[in-house]
């Protein structure tokens, strides 16, 4: 690599020139390739295919086809709400009186409402509030608390919720907030002018409308209006419901409040009537995208909130949930962190703000313009050089590999600024032969750093979750580009734009030496303090938890957990879990088909009662239940019974019960577990039945207990009847598997790149008990701020999740430079103490400047709306200088002590004719250099010997002359 800087091209140009030609050359390739990133977040991506609990997913999916779906409601809305209606049919599409068929959105492709569930039990003579309550939870929501006053508490009702509130939250510890009541919504006269939609139809089956024979469902046939009960206001908190414990104690502090004597009511008499929940409002929609609309979500949502204004909605009061909408919002936030049109024009681009104060720092701190341009120009080339790869080979960006900018940028202003300190040493020694001893001094530790901090990245690839493992490729290969531009790119820029020498102050130690005699003195209180808060972060990793849920990653102010809040307090828990029942060929001869929906109803109604279900249903529901005949009926009874079973059977299998498409099926091939030595997920002519519950996402529940109690629901009722079998999937399932992935990728990856490092140690200190010691200051800021963290009740989430390796790897990097230096002070026949001054004098500069730069640098991150890239920054700038503390107090105090013993005897001391001469790297200490010029100055006056050129690399030491 030397030579390179020395060779002259046929036409007598350096080869630097060429590097110069090749970047300017790649520049336009280089932009047009990174316009082409495309941003996928979906979570259920990011399990491998092979992943058991994926492969399951597929199975469900594939009997039971699902498309985007999200959920949809606003605060005023009700059953009986005439906008319900009219909304689902221009989305959908509907047919006016005269035959012609309006078109509805091109991103829906079907609407369900509570009316149209309402009708379809209707039509199976389900008493309406029976209907009602298998709908609650789903599409009809429970409400809020309601409050009807009596004639005296309607004299004083601000006192009355004053008291409750400031009662709730002294004696139950709940947040309640007042709302006013519920009043049925009263069209205005132009709404008469959409009365003529007498039929909704899908968009698919418009162009047949002409020969459609479909009559709509008259009045007589459906059920009348829902009762709504008179109430005055009404009370909510998260978490509200029928049937919670904090519903029964609310109930018992309102009685209890308003019947005893108080400053609002002297005398004790009742101010309450009655408090109570009452089904029916808020009614939610649920909107099934078309494939356009799953593919254009951001078009389609704008498009769903322009319809809604147009049927009398307040969009402002518009509520959207479901995995399309946080997804969506994910990549919205995403591409807001690259750039935000909507910020102010200093905030537009968070990640971009954050290079830009790198840069300016890195020109104040290596104190010239020219090296801090070559520095920034360097760091920013190799960076998006690194990113083109990403649409290059294919893949896409996602919310964890939308920091590797960042980082990349980060250890390459890290190699960039080691590289610069050498050169100013070396310039100051000797400015003809700068850059090339620059080089010479630079290159062991720089490839050490780069590859000790590589394999920490690298390791990440073990994780079992695809965008850990794509960040972990990414990242290690951004390491090996990013030594290529320190190594040859930024010295062929600087061959090119050659500098002055630096002043003599730029490279005083001196500070730094008093700090080492410092740590020299007081070694053991510095190693056992440190020593303690390692043990500290040890402790508190036993309370680490993980974090999956994309909703997590918004900030408490954003309109998604606003309208998610919404939603799962009022009407529908945003994520799905199923419970696949499967009956074999020998339960469907045992059993007959009313019996086995017999059984799907039991399991149906168990989990629908569940503290975190708000909802279930299953085919069951939509079939009057039919009870068999017992051992002593009649004969007649029993044929009577087998064939309305046959019938019911009949009319499921035929598609004659709407619902049956989306909830029963019959297999059609064998599908094997992804579980070795485990039964088959299905068997062809199994007839699988699908319970659909919706659970809450909002609350720090316990997935891992909820799959566990499901499954225990279900095997309460199976049981008993041999042949049958269930499985729980849907996207609960897949979250507690990433959770567990998560903690797994943590674990093993940390594990995977300690231990390799922990070997390259072992093996460049050329002793075990000296690699192991030398690896507790890398150990010490990844223990102590997880530990911190964890200890502090913190999730960690998958964006600081891979801060652990990356840390590891850039604490490695400040290690190894300071232990390079400190073998060749042992080298030069120096006492370990001199070597420890010297070694901290070379190297903790250049370490200061760069945790300097890149931790405030990643701090600019903290205000990012997403908080996965807020947290990123926060917490890399706490490993970051966690890592600067480590590598210049604990480890000088470890070298100071048996550490340092250990390392001196196994490095050989050069003989004394070798250290004759002189070689600049060996200069560690402003007074060694100032003796060295002032021998250089003495050769030159005489003329009697050539000058002295100092090229020898410290891992050599050996002292040459020219």
């Amino acid at each position: 690599m030397l030579s390179f800087f020395e060779k002259r091209d046929p036409w007598g140009n350096g080869y630097a020139i060429w590097v110069l030609a090749l970047l300017l050359f790649c520049a336009p390739f280089l932009i047009t390739t990174l316009k082409q990133i495309e941003m996928r977040n979906d979570v259920e991506t990011w399990l491998p295919e092979d992943d058991p609990q994926a492969v399951l997913l597929d199975w469900y999916r594939g009997n039971f086809p699902t498309q985007d779906r999200l959920f949809l409601t606003w605060d005023d809305s009700s059953v009986d709400d005439p906008r319900v209606e009219l909304l689902a049919a221009r989305l959908e599409g509907y047919v006016k009186p005269n035959g012609v068929a309006q078109r509805g959105s091109p991103y829906v492709s079907e609407v369900m409402t509570p009316r149209e569930g309402l009708e379809q039990m209707a039509r199976q003579n389900i008493e309406m509030d029976e209907a009602v309550s298998r709908l609650r939870g789903l599409l009809i929501g429970h409400g809020a608390f309601k409050i009807r006053l009596t004639d005296l508490g309607k004299e004083r009702p601000a006192q009355i919720q004053k008291e409750i509130i400031q009662r709730a939250q002294e004696e139950l510890q709940i947040e309640v907030s007042v709302l006013p009541a519920a009043v049925l919504w009263e069209p205005p006269i132009e709404f008469e002018a959409f009365a003529d939609i007498q039929q909704r139809e899908p968009v698919t089956a418009l162009e047949d409308v002409e020969d459609s024979q479909e009559e709509d469902l008259s009045e007589e046939e459906g059920y009348p209006q829902l009762d709504y009960p008179e109430h005055d206001f009404q009370l909510t908190w998260h978490g509200v419901h029928p049937e919670s414990e904090e519903a029964a104690q609310m109930t018992k502090l309102v009685n209890s409040i308003m019947s005893r004597p108080s400053t609002q009511n002297p005398d004790g008499i009742s101010l309450v009537e009655e408090c109570f929940f009452s089904a029916g409002t808020p009614a939610a929609l649920v909107v099934t995208l078309s494939e356009e609309g799953g593919a254009e979500r951001d078009a389609a949502f704008d498009s769903i909130r322009q319809i809604a204004r147009e049927c009398f909605i307040d969009v402002e009061t518009l509520h959207l949930g479901g995995r399309p909408v946080g997804a969506e919002t994910l990549d919205q936030e995403v591409s807001k962190a690259t750039f935000d049109p909507t910020a102010p024009w200093y905030f537009r681009s968070i990640m971009g703000l954050s290079a830009l104060v790198s840069f300016v720092l890195a020109f104040v701190m290596l104190k010239s313009f020219r090296l801090g341009l070559l520095v920034l120009a360097v760091s920013m080339y190799a960076t998006l050089l690194t990113v083109a790869l990403i649409p290059m080979t294919g893949s896409s960006m996602n919310m964890v590999l939308i920091v590797i900018p960042t980082l990349l940028s980060v250890l390459s202003l890290s190699g960039s600024i080691h590289l610069a300190s050498y050169w100013k040493h070396a310039a100051h020694a000797d400015m003809k032969n700068s850059i090339v001893n620059a080089i010479r001094m630079a290159t062991l530790p720089c490839v050490l750093a780069s590859a000790t901090t590589a394999i920490g990245l690298a390791s990440l690839m073990a994780s079992p979750l695809n965008p850990v493992r794509d960040f972990g490729f990414f990242a290690a290969l951004g390491c090996g580009v990013s030594l290529f531009f320190v190594l040859l790119v930024l010295p062929a820029l600087m061959q090119l734009w050659p500098g002055t020498a630096p002043d003599e102050h730029e490279v005083n130690a001196k500070q730094w030496e008093k700090l080492a005699r410092v740590l020299i003195r007081f070694s053991t209180p510095v190693s056992l303090s440190c020593l303690a808060l390692l043990a500290f972060g040890v402790y508190g990793l036993q309370f680490f938890q993980s974090e999956t849920k994309v909703v997590r990653y918004f900030p408490e102010d954003s309109q998604i957990l606003t309208d998610y809040w919404f939603l799962e307090d009022h009407v529908i828990g945003i994520s799905t879990v199923d419970t696949i029942v499967r009956f074999d060929e020998k339960a469907q001869s045992d059993l007959e088909f009313l019996e086995r929906m017999e059984i799907v109803r039991e399991i149906t109604g168990k989990i629908r009662t569940h503290q975190e279900i708000t909802g279930a249903i299953s085919l069951a529901d939509f079939l009057k239940k039919v009870e068999k005949p017992g051992e002593d009926a009649r004969t007649f009874q029993k044929i009577m019974y087998n064939k309305r079973s046959n019938t019911v059977q009949e009319r499921v299998t035929e598609g004659e019960i709407e619902a049956a498409a989306s909830l029963f099926t019959i297999a059609d091939k064998d599908t094997p577990s992804p579980i070795k030595g485990d039964t088959n997920l299905s068997n062809q002519g199994d007839e699988i039945w699908r319970i659909s519950a919706q659970a809450y996402v909002m609350p720090d529940n316990d997935y891992g207990l909820l799959m566990s109690e499901l499954n225990e629901i279900s095997q309460s009722v199976l049981k008993f009847h041999a042949g049958t079998n269930h499985t729980v999937t849907g996207m609960v399932p897949v979250f507690l598997r990433t959770q567990n992935a998560l903690l797994e990728s943590l674990v093993n990856s940390f594990s995977l790149a300690f231990a390799i490092i922990a070997i390259v140690m072992v093996v460049l200190l050329r002793s075990p008990v000296a690699g192991v010691i030398a690896m507790l200051p890398n150990l010490l800021p990844i223990c102590f701020v997880f530990g911190l963290l964890s200890f502090m009740g913190k999730r960690v989430d998958i964006g600081t999740m891979i801060t652990a390796s990356v840390a590891l790897g850039i604490a490695v990097d400040g290690t190894l430079h300071l232990l390079t230096w400190y073998r060749e002070g042992i080298k030069m026949g120096k006492s370990k103490e001199e070597a420890i001054e010297l070694a901290l004098g070379h190297c903790a500069p250049a370490m200061w400047q760069t945790s300097f730069i890149v931790a405030i640098g990643l701090l600019v991150l903290a205000p990012a709306s997403l908080l996965m890239i807020s947290r990123f920054g926060v917490l890399m700038a706490a490993l970051v200088g966690a890592a600067l503390i480590a590598d210049i107090i604990f480890l000088p105090a470890l070298l100071a002590g048996p550490l340092g013993n250990i390392i001196k005897k196994t490095v050989k001391v050069e003989s004394a004719s070798t250290k004759q001469d002189v070689a600049f790297e060996d200069v560690l200490s402003v007074e060694d250099l100032e003796h060295a010029q002032r021998e250089q100055r003495t050769d030159r006056s005489s003329d009697s010997s050539p000058h002295l050129v100092l090229v020898q690399p410290p891992q050599s030491g050996n002292l040459n002359s020219k």
